[in-house]
């Protein structure tokens, strides 16, 4: 998803030092719009809707608190984060009660200025349905409404096309947004890294029609995106601790009927 942020500071030259701290593209930032006076930024607002809003205490004589609880109040969703030379306790209380998700101060920091786009980005966008948010990842045993909208898109990438060749740079490249952050997000999410996940979620399809089919293993390790048969019984003995033609047998044995050895009985060997 690309982003659009709107800057509405009443000095043009303190909007450029602010719009020099970052790459905003590692973010999917990819459009940024400068208000420098409170018509301005309310006109560009409504125009633009823009997702996220860097927003000085004090804009064109009026005061920028004011000005997110009126965008507020005409339904914009926008993440407002509010900036300012000092800290005093009033302009803070105001500016959260106006519905401003964060408060700066100047000089900003650009550790803290990331941090304010990290939590927006990965917390405040839900893009995953409520029924499947109810669900829990069958890698990480956790639901899913308890990730961010980042980790949710890359998995969601990766479950619907695990037998593909797969890699976080080019589902960073759909998204719009640098791998590096998006890996960050995920591993901070998750506790595992984005191969790890991959490599596990292949695992989990490999099981199932490993004990529910009677497929060559050399087949369901090429579906699920295995090209070395080799790297495929590694992982999946490392994973699961046997071999995939032992799960299979094991399954089947424990289903089969007492007599398994009659005359007729099929045997289940690992079949490539």
């Amino acid at each position: 998803m690309m982003y659009r942020l709107l800057i509405a500071d009443d000095s043009l030259d303190s909007a450029g030092k602010t719009q020099s701290l970052l790459d905003w593209a590692d973010f999917g930032i990819s459009s940024i719009t400068v208000a420098t006076t409170y018509a301005q930024a309310e006109a560009m607002a409504l125009e633009l809707k823009p997702h996220l809003a860097l927003v000085n205490t004090r804009i064109g004589g009026a005061m920028g608190h004011d000005l997110v609880e009126h965008l507020r109040s005409l339904g914009l969703k926008t993440a407002f984060c509010m900036l300012e030379d000092s800290s005093g306790p009033n302009l803070i209380r105001e500016s959260m009660r106006s519905g401003a998700r964060d408060y700066l101060t100047r000089p900003l920091d650009p550790k803290e200025l990331q941090g304010f786009l990290e939590r927006v980005i990965a917390d405040g966008v839900d893009s995953q349905p409520a029924a499947r948010l109810e669900e829990l990842d069958p890698v990480l045993g956790v639901p899913y409404s308890s990730l961010s909208s980042i980790s949710n898109r890359i998995i969601s990438v990766v479950q619907s096309d695990y037998g593909s060749p797969q890699t976080l740079t080019a589902i960073a490249a759909e998204m719009h947004m640098s791998s590096k952050y998006i890996g960050r997000v995920f591993l901070k999410d998750t506790g595992i890294k984005f191969s790890k996940y991959l490599m596990a979620y292949r695992m989990f399809e490999a099981k199932k029609r490993i004990i529910t089919t009677h497929e060559k293993i050399s087949v369901i390790a090429s579906d699920v995106g295995y090209v070395q048969m080799n790297n495929f019984y590694i992982h999946f003995k490392e994973y699961f601790g046997m071999s995939p033609s032992m799960m299979r047998n094991t399954q089947f044995l424990s289903e089969a009927p007492e007599k398994t050895n009659a005359p007729g009985a099929p045997a289940y060997e690992e079949s490539v």
